[in-house]
């Protein structure tokens, strides 16, 4: 048994020592072609250019309604953002004591409660927020500039004064709302109420309001309908009942940004990503099969050219993500394309820290969705197709611009690649 014992021991202390031999002749390049081969793997760099093949911009991103939050900008002639909130159903009844459901009459202590955030952008010590009735049933609800007319001193419905000094990450405000006008709309049963909200301040300013998906930060309207302070307070949520058709699309309806002027990021033979209204950039690749299917890929860098932009805020940052297109080779509307994408963070994690005012090179790994663009049948099975797109859309105007296929070869996209050959095991 001791012998057995012995002899299993020598057999394993000479098999970890061969182990360990092949670990340094991989490193030393000494020779051990049966149980190492490829001992020495020449590791190779080059830049494919072109590897991109077609770029362009897509927008808006957030579509109208998709906005999980709502930015307020009031940036002088650069930047003017409104929001839209829409409460199509309001309580026009109310339960006083010991007594059975009554039509309301009275309407008072009306407020409109939101949830302000700030963006990064500095704040002059005072700001108003104001809030209008912006009801319009006759205009198309894919049309919300249609709605600017009614942002005037007739229609404001309550403003109120904040002190930005208190103002840190978020704060909770209630505008007080005239009771008069609130009245004459919830005693009208026909009666739609869809609030407009606009940033004013000596200066530049600019936060973004919680929007309807936000849980118990979500706009809400509060008002008693009796003085009988013993009588709760009644209170609206955002709703939507348009667009009638298709099923379910009103419910993106129940708030909405209005940008009634913002900067033009775009150029010729540039692509853009982010600003307000949001771009994406759709970049479609057309790399060589020996990259995709013989060759271990190392690394793989997407190097692309930045231009800087003189606009708003160019020293600030944003985060810029990349996302692998799923639509098919056949889809041709490139907007919709832009919106079929792979979950964040599948093969391909990295991402650009950018600010508008930027120039020179940034670069992008994507070594692993190289591995996934290999051909099948001669066809590649996923489309070899980028889409780039701020972390966060929407919430403010800072845009990315980059040179495009179409610009001088030292501008223009290219990827540079570290791979080494097909390795070939030998036979022990």
């Amino acid at each position: 048994m001791r012998s057995l014992r012995r002899a299993t021991l020598v057999a394993a202390l000479v098999a970890v020592s061969a182990l360990g031999a092949c670990t340094e002749e991989l490193r030393t390049s000494a020779t051990c072609p049966g149980l190492c081969p490829g001992q020495q793997v020449p590791i190779l760099d080059t830049v494919i250019d072109p590897a991109v093949v077609l770029d362009t911009t897509v927008q808006p991103f957030p579509v109208l309604g998709g906005e999980s939050s709502l930015l307020l900008a009031a940036r002088g002639d650069t930047l003017d953002v409104r929001a839209v909130v829409r409460f199509d159903t309001l309580p026009r009844k109310y339960s006083p004591i010991n007594d059975t459901l009554t039509a309301i009459a009275l309407v008072d202590s009306a407020t409109l409660a939101v949830q302000l955030k700030r963006t990064g952008a500095s704040l002059p010590a005072t700001i108003f927020l104001d809030a209008y009735d912006v009801t319009d049933t006759v205009a198309a609800d894919s049309a919300p500039l249609a709605l600017l007319p009614y942002f005037t001193p007739a229609r404001r419905l309550g403003s109120v004064q904040i002190d930005s000094t208190g103002f840190r990450d978020s704060l909770a405000v209630k505008i007080p709302l005239d009771t008069a006008l609130l009245r004459s709309i919830v005693t009208d049963t026909l009666r739609l109420l869809r609030i407009g909200l606009q940033l004013r301040a000596v200066g530049s300013a600019e936060v973004t309001v919680t929007g309807s998906t936000g849980g118990s930060a979500a706009p809400t309207l509060r008002y008693r309908a009796s003085a009988d302070t013993a009588v709760r307070a009644l209170t609206a949520r955002p709703f939507s009942k348009t667009p009638v058709t298709p099923i379910g699309l009103a419910g993106e309806f129940q708030d909405y940004l209005i940008v009634v002027r913002a900067p033009d990021a775009t150029a010729a033979q540039r692509f853009v990503v982010g600003g307000i209204p949001g771009h994406r950039s759709y970049l479609r690749f057309d790399l060589p099969s020996w990259l995709t299917d013989s060759v271990a890929v190392l690394t793989a860098k997407l190097e692309l050219t930045q231009e800087p932009i003189r606009g708003i805020d160019p020293g600030r940052t944003f985060v810029v993500r990349a996302h692998v297109g799923l639509g098919a080779w056949e889809l041709t509307d490139l907007n919709r394309a832009a919106r079929l994408l792979a979950p964040l963070g599948t093969f391909i994690t990295d991402s650009l820290v950018l600010a508008p005012g930027d120039s020179g090179i940034k670069r992008l790994e994507m070594n692993g969705v190289i591995r996934q663009w290999r051909t099948v049948n001669g066809r590649r099975a996923v489309p070899s197709v980028l889409i780039l797109r701020p972390e966060i859309e929407g919430v403010s105007g800072l845009a990315a611009r980059f040179y495009g296929t179409d610009a001088a070869p030292a501008l223009r996209p290219r990827l540079r690649v570290s791979y080494v050959p097909a390795i070939r095991y030998g036979q022990p």
